[in-house]
């Protein structure tokens, strides 16, 4: 269960809202989900490595 937890927060990535997030975990505070959500989103260094990499 914790892996299928962290595999849907790295594919949602910052693609769904933080209420809608909040709800989903079951969050009783913002806070947390955003907290939480952090570790997932890599797009600052996602476009770095594609700048160098292009893939």
């Amino acid at each position: 269960m914790h892996i299928a937890r962290h595999t849907f927060g790295n594919i949602a990535g910052d693609t769904i809202h933080p209420f809608m997030l909040q709800k989903l975990y079951r969050h009783s505070d913002l806070k947390t989900t955003l907290n939480y959500q952090a570790n997932f989103i890599h797009k600052e260094a996602d476009d770095a490595l594609d700048s160098v990499v292009n893939f």
